[in-house]
């Protein structure tokens, strides 16, 4: 969720916005953050021994406290929880300060939060849950070119090319199967919550317009089709992408008026023509349109039913 935000923050909040900076920096961390989430689970395609793997799982405890976990393994004898870091330079975790230091190839040292604390809270609550399974914790470090160097002797910190050998390590201390894989992974499925949007905003927040798939440019409004004047891209349903980005910032209902604003429509005639394909919502005077979750990968095909058509 929050990474999704995040590409849509840069593509629709105005640059002058306060706090634009710091969704730049936000978004790139995001976007590290994934791209080593993608190594890690490039390593644990390995496995070809039965198991059910959730990556990114969210979840709220009994004091309402939020636990998301990079990656949950599930094995027949054991659970393996991994908090992945995709960093470079030099890795030192120091427990007794709760901190890791990482030091740049300039020699400048920076801070960061302890991420065994991390994976200590969510390892604690799923054995809270779960006291008879086995569970245990990995600290991963997704960028090969770092260096990890003082660490915590009781929390596992590795490479991601370690991933296979940890786990096969794991297994003969944990061999007995107490598990079924697939019950147990539906439990887990069950206790997962929808994530809360990290960052929200008004229509006036956002940048008007529909924009072009090919080159970015405002894209015009022309004879029932969206034309973009810089490289000539016509497409009759560039429109979905700016109901996504209202969905994801301000709402997932939109009315007439404001969808007119948000996609630079004058008419609001055509504005019903090309929303008529969503469900209705009343409430009291005001009309709303729902936003469809799925709606930037809808099927865009025309049939008798299509808004333009």
């Amino acid at each position: 969720m929050k990474y999704k935000q995040l590409e849509v923050i840069i593509r629709r909040v105005d640059p002058y916005h306060p706090d634009y900076n710091y969704f730049v920096e936000q978004y790139a961390l995001a976007t590290a953050g994934i791209a080593g989430e993608n190594e890690v689970f490039y390593f644990l395609q390995e496995l070809a021994i039965p198991h059910r793997i959730l990556r990114n799982f969210c979840t709220v405890d009994a004091a309402s406290h939020k636990h998301e976990i990079d990656f949950v393994i599930i094995l027949s004898s054991l659970i393996i929880c991994l908090e992945v870091k995709n960093m470079t330079g030099q890795l030192d975790f120091d427990v007794e300060a709760s901190q890791l230091l990482r030091t740049r190839s300039d020699s400048i040292i920076e801070r960061f939060p302890n991420p065994i604390e991390q994976l200590t809270r969510h390892t604690r609550f799923l054995s809270s849950l779960f006291p008879h399974v086995p569970i245990i914790g990995a600290v991963v470090i997704a960028n090969r070119r770092a260096i990890i160097g003082s660490r915590s002797p009781h929390t596992p910190i590795f490479h991601s090319d370690y991933i296979y050998s940890f786990i096969e390590k794991s297994l003969k201390q944990h061999a007995e199967p107490t598990l079924d894989i697939d019950v147990f992974y539906e439990q887990l499925i069950a206790l997962q919550s929808l994530p809360i949007k990290p960052f929200s905003f008004t229509l006036a927040h956002l940048k008007s317009g529909v924009f072009c798939s090919k080159c970015t440019s405002k894209m015009h409004f022309i004879q029932g089709k969206f034309v973009c004047l810089n490289c000539h891209h016509q497409d009759k349903f560039a429109y979905f992408q700016a109901l996504h980005d209202f969905r994801l910032l301000v709402d997932s209902k939109i009315t007439n008026k404001e969808f007119c604003t948000l996609c630079g429509i004058s008419s609001r005639y055509a504005t019903i023509r090309l929303l008529k394909f969503l469900p209705i919502i009343k409430q009291g005077r005001h009309t709303y349109y729902e936003i469809p979750e799925q709606i930037s990968t809808m099927v865009q095909e025309e049939s008798p039913d299509s808004p333009m058509n």
